[in-house]
């Protein structure tokens, strides 16, 4: 029997990153847990790490982990890109720091999306993983908050571009299938993480993977998920 195509987790060594290769991993799925860090010393087999310098060079880091291993290229792309973070109010921050979140929030989600996308198949999903700050604004974490908007609307024009290609590769008058754009917005902090300050409701992990599965498995899955 074949391999299944594994899932390749971009921002695996974060808090909600690392969290989701453990859980797609507990599922059964095989994993691609890529970040600029070394791997962690535990082993899991249905875990291979891939460790990259930068966005470009991430495919060929894909590529390369695949053919050592033996597994397909991957059959869909979760984005764990960013983080979470406090400061000045915009108007008193530092520009350098604006700058820096955003070509670390926003501009990194699409060169990423730049570089995958071309390993990924038609109807394969590409998913963004985004939180509570991208739909409700809060003091101290503007940058957050703005480049998390920006991240939304982001997926939706990629989704919008994708389905206005599918009439290029029509066959027999029927539309070819292009690659699926998704957000998995997380409302709430996810349990566990310290660097949230008392928060007033909480998501688990699994309730985060769960989501990510029903994203990833149903080929009419919305846009737009909330957890």
């Amino acid at each position: 029997m074949n391999n299944p195509r594994p899932v390749l987790v971009v921002g695996a060594s974060g808090y909600v990153g690392s969290r989701v290769v453990r859980g797609l991993a507990a599922d059964g799925r095989p994993v691609l847990a890529a970040s600029r860090s070394a791997p962690p010393e535990e082993h899991d087999d249905a875990v291979v790490h891939v460790t990259y310098r930068n966005l470009t060079t991430l495919p060929d880091a894909v590529r390369a982990a695949c053919a050592r291993t033996g597994l397909p290229l991957p059959g869909a792309v979760v984005a764990s890109i960013g983080g979470w973070h406090k400061g000045e109010p915009l108007l008193a921050a530092d520009p350098d720091q604006w700058s820096a979140t955003l070509a670390s929030h926003l501009t990194a989600h699409l060169e990423a999306a730049r570089a995958l996308v071309p390993l990924l198949e038609p109807g394969d999903p590409y998913v963004v993983l985004n939180g509570a700050a991208s739909r409700e604004p809060m003091a101290g974490a503007g940058a957050i908050c703005v480049t998390g908007a920006g991240l939304a609307m982001l997926v939706q024009v990629l989704r919008l571009e994708a389905g206005s290609d599918r009439s290029a590769g029509s066959v027999a008058g029927k539309p070819a299938r292009s690659v699926r754009f998704h957000e998995l917005v997380v409302d709430h902090a996810v349990s566990g993480d310290d660097r949230n300050e008392n928060p007033a409701q909480t998501r688990t992990p699994a309730q985060v993977v769960h989501a990510l599965g029903e994203l990833l498995d149903h080929a009419d899955a919305p846009t737009v998920v909330h957890v």
